[in-house]
């Protein structure tokens, strides 16, 4: 938020920040650190991370989680919140070799990693239809189920 700032009795009007040349190269920068709503709070920056909230310097604490990959299971796997993804999180595909229609029973649906709500990640509808048979001139019906 812009100050007015008043150097050797001069008035400077809505300055938001002041750069001072350093003795030995580069310069110091000066700002207004006073927020009025929505501050940074330790919660919302990184651990060991510093910032300026309302003139004082605080201390991030949100935690770090590194490259992680996740397999397929039949439980839940939570990223907890408050959490800094500094690594890629992998969430691997579920692998289905010899899951097809053609091995399946015809109308029978079979499906993979679903939710409680039926968001599945795989869903297959057979296509394999009864056998015939024939023996001793006989045509008998294989049934599967």
């Amino acid at each position: 938020m812009a100050q007015n700032v008043v150097i050797n009795s001069v008035t400077y009007q809505n300055v938001p920040e002041v750069d001072i040349p350093l003795s030995g190269g580069g310069t110091a920068k000066f700002m207004d650190t006073t927020i009025s709503s929505n501050a940074a709070a330790a919660g919302s920056i990184l651990s060991g991370k510093k910032a300026y909230v309302n003139g004082s310097e605080i201390t991030g604490n949100i935690s770090s989680k590194s490259a992680a990959s996740y397999n397929p299971s039949t439980s839940d796997q939570t990223i907890n919140a408050s959490q800094y993804l500094s690594g890629a999180q992998t969430i691997r595909a579920v692998t289905m070799t010899n899951l097809t229609a053609a091995n399946i029973a015809n109308g029978v649906t079979v499906k993979i990693g679903c939710s409680a709500d039926d968001d599945c990640v795989a869903s297959v509808t057979g296509s394999l239809t009864a056998a015939t048979i024939t023996q001793d001139g006989t045509t008998k019906v294989l049934s599967i189920s």
